[in-house]
């Protein structure tokens, strides 16, 4: 009993058996989700105070500080219109699948997936599809590759723009090559039913299993639709260079304390540090990217630690924190979308009991 127990309360169990979500398990899983997020954050600030105690705390805090506004602004503002361009790649992704959802609704559903760029794999995404679920009337199924194949087309536009860089640079070729391939691996499960397949010849343990059956036939039906040549070719369109406007906040926050650091090298190390944070698959990269952009800026450009710490920081801070409170504000947002209906507020129980008289 303490197992079946155990099961019916992971998250995993609760996305996956959920068939039709009303608001009150909506916002359980949002809850639960949310707990990564608390977590991330704590994490995050201890690996920033780190680098402060490391560079000199006090001497950190006045450089962010006295650094010039504007260019940490404008540093923010090209990372949004990035989150925009990427908006173009989600309207196209949802065209393709032929889902009509009103524009605004799309936009706010799209920038609630950034309050969890800090959850394992971008789990915390999944709720988006059960947002469009609730206003499309979609099954849930049919809704989630478009989550899928957002996640795993964003990683494509960083993965070849760490690549072009690293060649230009003549840096890292080699690694990030191969750290990109080995994080390709996943994904091939995800788009391409044919290893889908060879999974479930291959395991044998019902349990594990049942995790690649659940709904697999149906998800890869949808799923099939995206994963085509021509929807790459129009995805990258849009993700490279909204990485590449990513990527220029450190370029920005350099500039923002008085430095002139050469603009693909600096978007070397941006991108770089971003790919070597996720092999190790850590939430939002956290710890991996935040160290290895300190010794790349320092071994790069011939920084200080207390430089080097403090240029992470505003970095980080823009392409991951700013990222995750504007998600945040746009996820409270859609909440509005799961106002209680009628049916809402009948308990589990009433439902069976309305079930069986139907049937008699």
């Amino acid at each position: 009993m303490a197992k079946t127990k155990s099961k019916k309360t992971s998250i995993w169990y609760q996305i996956a058996n959920t068939k039709e979500m009303d608001r009150e398990e909506y916002l359980k899983l949002v809850r639960r989700i949310g707990w990564f997020v608390i977590i991330g954050f704590v994490v995050s600030f201890a690996v920033f105070l780190g680098l402060a105690l490391v560079g000199g705390i006090g001497k950190v805090i006045n450089i962010i500080a006295t650094a010039n506004p504007y260019w940490f602004g404008l540093a923010i503002l090209l990372q949004f219109l990035g989150y925009v361009l990427m908006y173009g790649k989600w309207r196209y992704l949802l065209k393709t699948l032929k889902i009509k959802v009103p524009t605004k609704k799309s936009f706010m559903i799209y920038l609630s997936l950034y309050s969890m760029n800090i959850t394992p794999g971008n789990i915390g995404r999944i709720v988006a599809a059960f947002s469009l679920t609730r206003i499309t009337k979609i099954k849930f199924i049919n809704v989630v590759p478009i989550v899928t194949m957002d996640i795993f087309t964003d990683f494509m536009g960083a993965a070849i723009l760490a690549l072009i860089t690293a060649f230009y640079v003549q840096k890292f070729f080699i690694y990030i090559l191969a750290i990109d391939l080995l994080l390709t691996l996943p994904f091939l499960l995800i788009v391409n039913k044919w290893l889908f397949n060879i999974i479930k010849r291959l395991i044998k343990s019902e349990r594990f299993l049942s995790l690649f059956t659940l709904y697999g036939d149906e998800y890869y039906a949808s799923q099939s639709k995206l994963n085509k040549p021509k929807t790459y070719a129009v995805t990258l369109a849009f993700t490279l260079p909204a990485a590449f406007l990513s990527s220029m906040s450190l370029f920005l926050v350099m500039h923002s304390i008085g430095l002139m650091p050469h603009l693909i090298s600096s978007v070397s190390i941006s991108t770089t540090a971003q790919i070597f944070g996720m092999a190790t698959a850590a939430p939002g990269n956290i710890g991996v990217t935040d160290g290895t952009l300190v010794a790349l800026l320092g071994s790069t450009f011939g920084l200080d630690t207390t430089i080097s710490s403090a240029l992470t920081i505003m970095s980080r801070m823009v392409t991951l924190w700013f990222g995750i409170a504007m998600g945040a504000v746009a996820l409270f947002y859609t909440m509005k979308y799961w106002a209680l209906r009628p049916e809402d507020s009948i308990t589990s129980k009433e439902k069976g009991n309305r079930n069986r008289k139907k049937n008699l």
